[in-house]
């Protein structure tokens, strides 16, 4: 039987709490998150996490500043989640696309029959959840993989910022995930089926 494999890209103090880049408004998705986590690992399901995780010669920060350095609290799950870190599959990322790191590559490789769904959520909308969710979508296209890739509209967000409006940016990122064939969904409903006493 075929189990569901969910990603939560970036939800790190670093984007979060405090430091450069953070934006405390992506708060609000870190309850859904937490309890999405919760159920999946109840029902059997993989959680995999990716966190920002820099060294000072990373070419990133061309483009940004400094910001989630490797062993700084910045780098580490909000606290929310860390009591749930243990039994989640947790893979550091230098780059804005988790897709791209040689462990997630090799884990996927070796475990992609398994799934039957792939959901996607965290931050941020359209840069890391994008560049992750679109990668992953052009992987099964290229080798013929039919599981579909889900996004729930409500548990990913993005940044206010100079040049950078987050209702503007979630919708950009939002139609560059349908355009690579990503489905979006306004909210990520139980899958579990109801039990009723009689």
């Amino acid at each position: 039987m075929k189990k569901k494999l969910f990603v939560v890209v970036d939800m790190v103090n670093g984007f979060v709490n405090f430091g450069a880049l953070h934006d405390p408004y992506i708060n609000r998705i870190v309850p859904g998150i937490k309890n999405l986590i919760e159920e999946a690992l109840e029902q059997g399901n993989d959680v995999l996490d990716f966190r920002d995780c820099h060294s000072l010669t990373d070419k990133e920060f061309e483009t940004y500043p400094i910001h989630c350095l490797d062993g700084t609290e910045e780098s580490e799950l909000v606290p929310e989640l860390q009591p749930l870190k243990g039994r989640m599959i947790d893979i550091p990322k230098n780059t804005t696309n988790g897709f791209q790191t040689e462990q997630f590559k090799k884990f996927y490789q070796e475990h992609y029959e398994e799934y039957d769904e792939i959901v996607v959520v965290g931050c941020c909308t359209d840069i890391c959840v994008t560049d992750f969710a679109t990668s992953l979508a052009k992987f099964h296209e290229t080798n013929g993989i039919n599981t579909p890739i889900t996004v729930p509209m409500d548990l990913v967000e993005t940044f206010d910022g100079p040049n950078h409006d987050r209702n503007v940016m979630n919708e950009v990122g939002f139609e560059n995930l349908r355009k690579a064939g990503v489905n979006l969904v306004e909210t990520y409903a139980s899958r579990k089926e109801k039990q009723y006493t009689l």
